[in-house]
């Protein structure tokens, strides 16, 4: 893939120094079933892909518990508890902000027992704030609820003592029309990131999707993505709960 060239020569590099690059997917906003989710899951069935699929807690609904029971590549996490804004107007969108902590956690403690109801034994341990955005002081109790792991955006830390397993490669352009980006785009994202994540010792990469929202160019752009990994480069994507049992200390910064 002609997009891809310049990332071919990087992992290269990466196999000159004996790193790994390990890739691993996540999806957000799932509340029930769809064409579009069903969509989602015949790529990553298609591609052997393990997808973490952050699930909104006060939304979901049994009938997409029952979509997944058979589902192996597809394992649920809690994302927030409604997707609801509690910042005012004006300000960059934050739910598990804004309010009293206590209330907060008791709210995620609610959200989560609501799911490991309607996906008992498979739930996994890690939160997906909506947004990618968490209170610090917030982030530092979340293990109260029972979590195991945090998962946010780039290298940021959010002040958790949890492992954090971050999303750095998003098939959507937020700021360019809410649009899918195209396959040069994302190549050269992609060659960003790997970048970045080679000074930090290999740490993995997560690729965000967000299937309620694609167009046909992000759709493109994910397949594409993902075929040049799985298939040219013959690399592996992982569970995210298998990364986060397997983490060892990276350098996390700001972009």
């Amino acid at each position: 893939m002609k997009h891809f060239r310049a990332v071919s020569a990087e992992l290269d590099i990466w196999r000159d120094e004996g790193l790994q690059a390990r890739f691993w997917l996540r999806d957000d906003d799932a509340t029930e079933p769809s064409d579009r989710l069903d969509r989602l899951i015949d790529l990553v069935r298609r591609f052997d892909v393990p997808l973490l699929l952050a699930v909104i807690p006060a939304l979901a609904t049994a009938a997409l518990a029952d979509r997944l029971s058979d589902e192996l590549l597809v394992t649920s996490c809690t994302h927030g508890y409604a997707h609801r804004n509690h910042m005012p107007e004006g300000q960059k969108a934050v739910e598990l902000a804004g309010r009293d902590v206590e209330a907060e956690l008791a709210e995620l403690t609610s959200g989560r027992r609501r799911l490991l109801g309607l996906f008992p034994g498979s739930l996994s341990g890690i939160l997906v704030p909506p947004w990618n955005r968490i209170a610090p002081e917030l982030a530092a109790r979340v293990h109260e609820c029972g979590f195991t792991a945090l998962s946010t955006w780039s290298w940021q830390r959010t002040g958790t003592t949890l492992p954090e397993l971050n999303t750095q490669i998003d098939v959507m352009n937020w700021t360019g029309g809410r649009t899918g980006h195209g396959p040069e785009a994302i190549a050269d994202e992609l060659l960003r990131r790997l970048r970045q994540a080679r000074g930090r010792g290999g740490a993995p990469l997560g690729i965000l999707s967000h299937h309620l929202v694609h167009d046909e160019s992000a759709w493109s752009t994910l397949e594409a993505l993902i075929s040049y990994l799985r298939l040219e480069r013959g690399l592996s994507f992982h569970e995210a709960d298998e990364l986060v049992r397997s983490s060892r200390p990276a350098s996390l910064t700001q972009d």
